[in-house]
């Protein structure tokens, strides 16, 4: 049996960010290996909140896991891949974690004091008790190497994939519809921080009279100043911002848009730039972390502390037809080739090779 610490995929929909992608590793691993037993596992601070994932396979049961109790909970249990950022110290088994990303460690600018100190903590102590570690992508995988000195034979990268089937190039009358709210318009996705850097994109949207931006995304820590720069450009007009969109309205918004520009300065991996991809429409992308991984030549990355060179590529993206077409046809086939299927099978692969007495 393997147990997999999914507390992360809890809550309601819709499921996007680490939640959304635990749920599409774990949906496709029970569909890939169904002869070995898996236990979905919540911690119990968790568990007594409800809506917890439960995917109803027949390989697959759940239960509530804490300390000091697992070395019963999970007794039959001969590997643990945490797959959120909490590890239990109980069973003494084969553990494992999945780093999704280490921004509130890496980059304490752009969080608060108290949340740098909190996850630094965290990351340290989940990293003290794994065995080995899994990464969205090799830029994660440098990332925890250098800053925990983590031995790198035991960081194992592993990209995430998209749902091709869900995300899919739009419609002509989903088009129609929806430019005929917004205009042309470029989309950018992602919480209001300042790591996303929207304040680049918009001084970049200055000079493209014939474009409007669209922001979907909640309130965060980078509301107030995003707001005030938007105000002083005078770009009121122009720029719109939603959040509480449903997925298939998100589906929609992304099919329809122009161009979906992806200017954020770290990422673990940057699935919004993947989904968009699968959409087949152009995508301008920031050069950072792991982005480059995950789009490689199918979207123009560029600098993106660099407004200019944003505006330009968004300039190019929209307004040479050519370009336009090569990177829609450019970014579905590379959406093609990361299918969710790939990752859980490299997670199961990996699973039987360090815990081979797991299955059944």
């Amino acid at each position: 049996m393997i147990a997999l610490e999914v507390s992360s995929a809890a809550g309601v929909p819709p499921f996007g960010g680490i939640g959304g992608c635990i749920r599409s590793i774990v949906s496709e691993l029970l569909e890939h290996d169904p002869t070995t037993r898996y236990l979905l596992c919540a911690r119990w601070s968790r568990w007594r909140r409800g809506n917890l994932f439960d995917p109803h396979k027949p390989n697959a049961s759940t239960r509530a896991i804490q300390d000091p109790f697992n070395r019963l909970l999970l007794r039959d249990a001969r590997l643990l891949h945490s797959m959120g950022a909490y590890l239990p110290r109980t069973p003494k088994i084969t553990k494992l974690v999945t780093v999704h990303d280490l921004n509130a460690v890496r980059n304490p600018h752009w969080c608060s004091p108290e949340w740098h100190r909190k996850r630094s903590a965290r990351f340290s102590q989940v990293l003290g008790l794994a065995d080995h570690v899994i990464t969205p992508s090799q830029f994660m995988a440098d990332e925890v190497a250098d800053q925990y000195g983590f031995p790198n034979d035991r960081i194992h990268p592993i990209l995430h994939g998209v749902d091709t089937e869900r995300f899919k190039p739009a419609d002509v009358a989903t088009k129609r519809r929806l430019r005929g709210i917004h205009g042309e318009y470029v989309l950018s996705i992602g919480l209001l921080t300042p790591r996303k850097n929207f304040v680049s994109l918009v001084r970049a949207m200055v000079e493209l009279q014939d474009l409007r931006l669209v922001l979907v995304g909640r309130p965060s820590d980078g509301s107030t100043a995003l707001s005030a720069e938007i105000q002083r450009l005078r770009m009121q007009e122009r720029v719109t911002h939603l959040c509480g969109l449903s997925e298939p309205e998100l589906i929609d918004l992304m099919g329809a848009a122009t161009a979906v520009a992806v200017p954020s300065l770290y990422e673990g991996f940057g699935l919004t730039a993947l989904e968009a991809l699968a959409c087949a429409v152009p995508v301008i992308c920031s050069k950072s972390a792991s982005l480059p991984e995950v789009v490689g030549d199918a979207a123009l990355l560029v600098d993106a502390k660099r407004p200019e060179e944003i505006a330009e590529a968004i300039r190019r993206a929209t307004h040479d037809s050519e370009l336009s077409r090569q990177l829609a046809a450019r970014g579905r086939a590379r959406a093609e080739s990361m299918p969710w299927a790939d990752s859980a099978r490299t997670h199961r692969d990996l699973y039987h090779r360090l815990a081979p007495q797991a299955a059944p």
